[in-house]
């Protein structure tokens, strides 16, 4: 059955006026295409209520003049009122092929304030949690592809589909998927993909080089082309989970993750060297928290304004 067939039968499903064997088939229809029909059903529902009030009943009035007409102009008015019925249910079928294709068809931008991680379900059901200073741009998922377009960064856990791929198109990378989780950075100092669990395909443009992506690989878009890694940063994740975890990381790497996780700015008075590396683990620590262990550690001094700190008189004796 085609989608204009199946458009007359919601129409007279929405006005009341389907028949037992054509409901058999819709519900076919429904349960194939359950996002679909939720979402035209609530625009059906939207537009009645938008509707002027009915001051009478049609029906009740029908059956009241109805005995007192002759069997001639009975017909008439029987084609008529027909012809009334066929109408409403043409303009309503209108009426839910206009806003279904409005609703599907409007861009939708989700952002992000500083400091601030949103979680997100798509109608698909895939789930991103969405970065700091980030944002996300989409159609819904009724008949478009499934297509997301990101600027700053974002984890993406897509429902799989092998029908519909997944892709997140950045400007410069373009990611596309079936069903996986991955990792998507796009920022003045970073463009990079990393992946948590399943394989995607990561395309640069306009270069068109392409590589493929398994578990916990990640790529990085530098000097115009992509290069691979085989071990995706453990740190990954830190500003969803709050958590971090270091073993003889450097500490001017450790630093940075810190930045990361708690959305603030470190400011090192001093270069520290990479042979001066620290070993310890966080779970939803504050950052004063973490401060004072890195005192006890290194002897440090740090003050704090705002969201940026300065740390100063570090001693490593690594």
């Amino acid at each position: 059955m085609d989608s204009q067939d199946i458009n007359v039968l919601l129409a007279k499903h929405f006005s009341g006026e389907i028949k037992p064997e054509q409901e058999a088939v819709l519900m076919n229809w429904i349960k194939n295409n359950p996002d679909e029909y939720i979402s035209l059903k609530i625009f059906f529902a939207e537009s009645q209520q938008l509707d002027s009030v009915q001051l009478f009943e049609t029906n009740d009035a029908w059956e009241r003049i109805a005995p007192h007409l002759s069997s001639t102009k009975g017909n008439v008015f029987q084609l008529y009122k027909k012809y009334i019925y066929a109408t409403a249910a043409a303009a309503v079928f209108i009426l839910i092929s206009t806003f279904a294709f409005l609703y599907a068809n409007t861009g939708i931008t989700i952002k992000t304030a500083n400091g601030e991680v949103k979680n997100i379900e798509l109608s698909d059901g895939s789930l991103v949690t969405l970065n700091d200073n980030s944002s996300i741009t989409y159609k819904r998922f009724l008949w478009n592809s499934r297509t997301v377009s990101l600027k700053g960064e974002a984890f993406f856990q897509v429902k799989h589909d092998k029908i519909r791929p997944f892709s997140v198109n950045t400007g410069t990378l373009l990611v596309k998927v079936l069903g996986t989780s991955f990792v998507v950075k796009t920022t003045e100092k970073e463009k990079s993909v990393a992946v948590v669990t399943g394989k995607v395909n990561v395309t640069a443009n306009p270069i068109q080089q392409t590589v493929v992506l398994e578990k916990n690989q990640a790529v990085h878009y530098a000097s115009s082309r992509l290069i691979k890694s085989g071990t995706a940063d453990k740190n990954l994740l830190s500003w969803k989970t709050k958590s971090l975890s270091f073993d003889n990381t450097p500490l001017q790497k450790a630093f940075q993750d810190i930045e990361s996780c708690y959305h603030i700015k470190i400011h090192l008075e001093e270069r520290i060297s990479d042979s001066c590396t620290v070993t310890t683990n966080f779970k939803n620590e504050s950052i004063q928290e973490i401060l004072e262990e890195f005192r006890l550690l290194f002897g440090l001094s740090y003050t704090q304004k705002g969201n940026t700190i300065w740390v100063k008189n570090i001693s490593c004796e690594k």
